[in-house]
């Protein structure tokens, strides 16, 4: 008479434990779009006309019950998705201790609908694409933290430039006599404002 084997199958959530420690990040975030929203936050300056710089935190729920996101940097004025950044396997504490409370550490943020924070990165796309400005190269994994451009509404009344107009405001990063030689192409001379440092030109 055989003995029974005494060892227990393994629960779900244990299996999901054990895909995903396996997994690199990128990998990770590569699935997010068949997890479930968590949190959406901006900074509170999205409606306000100061530098033209928006915070977004984008993030989902693994079937692990840990959190992937994705942070978007979105330049208003001109560029779009200036900076961008993703990261998975963060446990909801660790969430929001050394993801929500460092990214808006210089900010103020509030949760927003995934419907708003969605369109201002698309939107901003959009506008920056006008100009000949594509988003930083890592949006190429970030992207798929967001829904694809198109799944969700897209109700607000957002507005991108200043005064009608592209607007640069130079950054420590940018290659400003690059993006002045773009502007001069794709806006033309007198279409476009910018501002910048002494040391930026």
């Amino acid at each position: 008479m055989k003995k029974r084997s005494k060892q227990k199958a393994a629960s779900p959530h244990k299996s999901h434990q054990q895909d995903f420690a396996s997994l690199s990040a990128q990998a990770i975030i590569r699935r997010a779009r068949a997890f479930p929203f968590y949190e959406c936050w901006i900074s509170d300056n999205w409606q306000k006309d100061d530098l033209g710089l928006v915070e977004i935190l984008v993030s989902r729920q693994q079937p692990d019950g840990d959190i992937c996101f994705g942070t978007y940097l979105v330049d208003k004025y001109l560029l779009g998705v200036k900076n961008t950044f993703g990261n998975a396997g963060f446990s909801r504490v660790r969430f929001q201790n050394e993801v929500v409370n460092k990214i808006f550490r210089k900010l103020k943020p509030q949760k927003c609908p995934v419907e708003l924070a969605h369109q201002m990165v698309y939107a901003s796309l959009e506008y920056a694409a006008q100009f000949g400005f594509q988003p930083e190269k890592d949006f190429a994994v970030t992207q798929y933290i967001l829904a694809p451009r198109g799944e969700l509404e897209e109700p607000y009344q957002l507005t991108f430039g200043k005064d009608g107009k592209p607007f640069f405001v130079a950054g420590p990063y940018d290659n400003a006599s690059r993006i002045l030689r773009q502007l001069e192409k794709t806006a033309g001379p007198g279409n476009f404002h910018y501002f910048m440092p002494i040391d930026a030109l």
